[in-house]
């Protein structure tokens, strides 16, 4: 005997029965999701960690809010010392002016050297105001200014409406926050009313505060609050930080109104604390409070992380306990299912051995009357409803087969690849027999081609959703960008004209992505839209386009000339002695003649020219973009001698008619479709007042021939 090499695969196969053989010695079971055990494990242990995460949850929650209200109070705490410190400066600073401006005579108001003088008698100033002195006229414009430093002097601590509030209310003014355009620096001026011995307001006083040398607000703001908070004064009206711990923020502008809605809230006025998200995306504790006596306000900024430290210094360990529970947890429940659930797994290995050697079910012996008998049972009746259910299920498929095979119209299941998967009688009765394909080759819409490649030949219609062509409506629909779709599409034969339509329904919700088409024929609908639009557009009898399309057509030329700055003549035509004829000859005769006059007016007319019938007799033509009066009489004289040539009827008997012509132009003789008709109409009357078979222009507008340079006679004129 010859011996075979043993593979890789055939040790694997023979490894196996080892293996189990070894894992019953040692009782061990492997851990199999899809059990009954091992959900409930799962089961039991998601509660106990949802328990855990919702306590967690709930305590963080707790000592979040507890954090933010103690913190909240800590900061406004120091934020009410800070404003109060920046109000008794300013209010000191407001007294010192107050008291020096109760000082001030008339004579030292009268020169800016009196003025300078006096205050050069107050040095002491200088220490309070580091960015000078300033005196106003009653007039609100500077007397003089001084500086006891050596800085240079501030271009404009106040605009001329802070000064004339002071001057006009008598109060004083903490000024605007601002930058001197000249020497780039943040300043800010205190102004107070300057009175007689009357107590009339004879001039103001006013001091400046640079922001960039030391003043009474450096020392306020040199620290931080915290290890990453900040302190801030923000003028209220401007939303400008002019001081600040964070020296990065310096003289930034904060959103404008309407842009944050917090910071509205504390330009308004907002006294408290709330945690929000400041201008660049940081989510902070912030405490205001608006500084007495001025559009100030105050406030602390806290990062939401030092807010929360204390939580993210304690969540390591929480989170090392946690486990440690969760551990135990597990082990605990897997001992107790695997001793409570024995005699239910034994009926499970029962059950699964019906559906693996493809047994009938049949009913399984209640061995105790406990949970397990009680399941037992339960699942004996389960097997008698599913039998009733499996024989409902089979009726309804034939009831749906029965409603679809009455249906007139083709019908094809699509999956959400386009695949067809099932079809209706008329469908396979259709495309098996048909030569006439709707919709690619009758081979390609079969039951499992691909419906997407068949409709790529279906270009766009006017009905299409969209514009789409029929594959991207069908490929729409499946994939849920469209709740529907629909499309009609013309295929003609050498021998006959036929029009389709496709309707593509998406499958209700909870069956598997796909959808529903249906093909039908549409040739009646279409054709007899067709006789339906030409009978309320066309004339029956000559074929030309009706009073209603005429008007139409008349409107859309008028517009387009007056876009493009043209003329637009239009030939008002009505035969001479047709009613003659009519009444000699019969209506058919009559009708005839019609028909001929309406052919010879067609090939007197370019292609861009439209020809109609109004009625009767009554014709009219349009002439969009003609030059001049010139080319109209031209083309209005061709048709009159057209016409004046004799026609011969299908009895051969010859007639003899001419026309008088009407010409009006657009918009020498009218600027609306009445006013313009109503000219040709009268140009065509006078026409046959002439004479008949004559041509007239509507007159009063000789401009009218201004393109040629070139003006119709007298005999041509209204």
């Amino acid at each position: 005997m010859v011996s075979k090499p043993i593979g890789r695969q055939a040790l694997q196969i023979a490894s196996k029965p080892i293996k189990m053989q070894l894992l019953n010695k040692l009782n061990i079971q492997r851990f199999v999701p899809q059990t009954l055990k091992a959900r409930l494990t799962l089961f039991t242990l998601t509660i106990v960690v949802v328990g855990f995460l919702i306590l967690a949850t709930f305590v963080k929650s707790l000592l979040r809010a507890e954090l933010l209200l103690y913190t909240g109070e800590q900061q406004r705490s120091a934020l009410a010392v800070l404003a109060s410190q920046v109000h008794h400066g300013l209010q000191e600073r407001i007294t010192t002016l107050t008291t020096v401006a109760s000082r001030i005579q008339a004579q030292d108001l009268s020169s800016p050297q009196t003025g300078q003088a006096f205050l050069l008698e107050r040095p002491f100033l200088g220490a309070a105001f580091n960015g000078g002195m300033v005196l106003w006229r009653p007039d609100g414009q500077p007397l003089t200014d001084l500086q006891y430093n050596e800085f240079s002097a501030v271009k404009q601590p106040l605009d001329a409406q802070e000064i004339q509030r002071v001057l006009r209310q008598g109060q004083p003014l903490v000024g605007r926050v601002h930058q001197d355009p000249q020497l780039q620096v943040a300043v800010f001026a205190i102004a107070v009313p300057v009175r007689n011995a009357q107590g009339q307001i004879v001039g103001a006083l006013g001091g400046v505060i640079r922001l960039d040398q030391v003043n009474f607000l450096s020392g306020l703001l040199n620290h931080r609050y915290g290890k990453t908070g900040h302190f801030f004064l923000i003028d209220a009206r401007d939303r400008l930080i002019f001081a600040s711990s964070d020296t990065s923020r310096l003289m930034e502008r904060l959103p404008g109104p309407g842009q944050h809605a917090m910071i509205d809230k504390f330009a308004a006025g907002f006294d408290g604390t709330v945690l929000t998200v400041n201008p660049h995306g940081l989510e902070v504790l912030v405490s205001v409070k608006p500084v007495a006596a001025t559009q100030w306000y105050a406030s602390v900024i806290l990062p939401r992380d030092e807010v929360f430290a204390l939580i993210t210094a304690m969540l390591p360990r929480a989170r090392l306990a946690y486990a440690g529970l969760l551990c135990l947890l597990i082990l605990a429940i897997s001992w107790l299912l695997r001793h409570q659930l024995a005699p239910i797994t034994d009926a499970v290995r029962t059950m699964a051995g019906f559906a693996h050697q493809h047994q009938t079910p049949r009913a399984l012996p209640v061995a105790r009357a406990d949970e397990v008998g009680e399941l037992v049972s339960g699942f004996n009746q389960l097997l008698g409803i599913l039998g009733k259910q499996q024989q409902v299920l089979q009726d309804s498929e034939l009831f749906t087969q029965a409603v679809l095979n009455s249906v007139t119209a083709e019908i094809a299941v699509l999956n959400a690849q386009g695949v067809i998967v099932a079809v209706n009688e008329a469908w396979q009765r259709e495309f098996s027999n048909s030569s006439v394909p709707k919709a690619g080759n009758a081979t390609d819409i079969i039951v499992g081609s691909n419906f997407l490649l068949a409709c790529q030949s279906v270009a766009a219609d006017a009905s299409s959703e969209g514009g789409l062509r029929a594959d991207e409506g069908v490929a729409s629909v499946l994939s849920g960008a469209l709740p529907r779709f629909y499309t009609e599409y013309p295929r003609h034969t050498a021998t006959e004209q036929r029009w389709f339509s496709i309707s593509v329904t998406p499958m209700p919700q909870g069956v598997q992505r796909g959808a529903v088409v249906s093909l039908e024929d549409v040739t009646n609908r279409v054709q007899a839209q067709s006789q339906v639009r030409a009978l309320a557009f066309y004339d029956p009898l000559t074929g030309l386009p009706n009073r209603r399309l005429v008007s139409e057509r008349l409107a859309q030329e008028m517009s387009r000339a007056k876009r493009s700055k043209t003329r637009l003549a239009l030939l008002f035509i009505d035969l001479d002695q047709f009613k003659p004829v009519n009444d000699t000859h019969g209506h058919e005769v009559g009708d005839g003649l019609l028909q001929a006059v309406a052919q010879r007016i067609r090939q007197c007319l370019r292609d861009s020219d439209t020809a109609g019938r109004l009625g009767g007799d009554e014709f009219v033509a349009l002439l969009p973009d003609v030059p001049g009066c010139d080319a109209a009489l031209g083309v209005a004289e061709k048709i009159r001698q057209a016409l004046a040539q004799a026609f011969i009827t299908e009895q051969a008997a010859t007639l003899q008619i001419s026309s008088s012509i009407g010409v009006a132009l657009f918009p020498d003789h009218g600027q609306t479709e009445r006013d313009l008709l109503h000219a040709g109409d009268e140009a065509m009357y006078a026409a046959k007042k002439s004479g008949r078979n004559a041509v007239a222009l509507c007159a009063g507008v000789p401009n009218a021939c201004a393109a040629t340079g070139n003006y119709p006679s007298e005999a041509q004129r209204v």
